[in-house]
């Protein structure tokens, strides 16, 4: 089914999610993290399995699971898909999570990426990120090559409100000077990014690039680089 492209008129700021939508998963950092159990996943593998996680991650968030059980749901996932042993799997969840907490996982840039925010940016849009993150996010960015292009880092963890809750779109909104019916949300994970929009006030905009949700009921994209169309610009 097709991505709905309905234009969204009237945006002055643009907030964005940033695993998944903005950063990826890097497959170097994967790779060092379990090499010392003897598994190299395989890129192409680590990717098909993210679909269905997200699925997964999606539900289990809207029956309010907690943070580290989400973590170990949405990897465990990941690496039986990729291949991983059963046996490997709670050493390989631990090294996974302390290497995040320490530097990060999602440091790749999405395609596009780049080249979407530097045209937003170019048409005079404000752009933020809004993100569930263990407090390395706006590194992460960087680490990347986004950050020089964003207004604003909002990460969960430092400010002590996460999505789906509206509270952390409210405090974006006020370091903004923003109000709801200027902005846009872009994320990738409905009970996340497109409840926890909504709940705001804001408009979301649900990336699609799993092809998980094909009936979503918002603005929907398959590639992050296919945003400043749907913007109008």
């Amino acid at each position: 089914m097709a991505a709905r492209r309905e234009t969204i008129d009237g945006v002055r700021v643009v907030l964005l999610d940033a695993g998944g939508t903005l950063i990826d998963l890097d497959p170097r950092r994967l790779a060092a993290t379990l090499e010392p159990l003897g598994f190299l996943p395989d890129e192409a593998a680590v990717r098909r399995a993210e679909g269905p996680a997200r699925r997964w991650a999606d539900r289990a968030v809207r029956r309010g699971i907690a943070a580290r059980d989400l973590w170990n749901g949405y990897f465990g996932r990941v690496l039986a898909g990729a291949g991983l042993p059963d046996e490997l799997v709670p050493d390989a969840l631990e090294r996974l999570w302390e290497a995040n907490r320490r530097d990060g996982l999602w440091r790749r840039p999405v395609p596009g990426a780049r080249e979407t925010l530097a045209r937003l940016r170019a048409a005079g849009l404000v752009l933020a990120v809004v993100s569930n993150a263990e407090g390395q996010v706006a590194a992460d960015l960087r680490e990347a090559g986004l950050g020089d292009l964003l207004d604003l880092v909002i990460d969960s963890h430092l400010v002590g409100v996460a999505k789906p809750d509206p509270g952390i779109f409210r405090v974006a909104l006020e370091r903004l000077g923003a109000s709801p019916g200027e902005c846009v949300h872009v994320g990738d994970v409905p009970a996340y990014d497109v409840e926890g929009a909504r709940a705001a006030g804001i408009a979301p905009v649900l990336v699609d690039r799993w092809e998980a949700w094909p009936d979503a009921d918002c603005a929907r994209i398959r590639e992050i680089t296919e945003l400043p169309a749907l913007l109008g610009l």
